[in-house]
């Protein structure tokens, strides 16, 4: 998965976008520090969506003997 972030100088707005369409991201508005030298954020990302598709089930799992 990768995670794009955008931060636009001129409004000081941050967006996010992620490869997985299914994946939810979301800046935590109430976490941005941006100082003349240090910007900061907190992400929150639901991994559901990310878990269930690269989750394995017993009878997938192969094993070499």
């Amino acid at each position: 998965m990768i995670l794009t972030v955008n931060y636009n100088k001129s409004t000081g707005e941050i967006t996010l976008s992620s490869d997985i369409d299914e994946i939810l991201s979301e800046v935590n508005t109430g976490s941005v520090e941006d100082d003349s030298s240090n910007l900061f954020f907190e992400v929150a990302i639901d991994t559901t969506q990310y878990e269930d598709v690269n989750s394995y089930t017993e009878e997938e799992i192969i094993t070499e003997e």
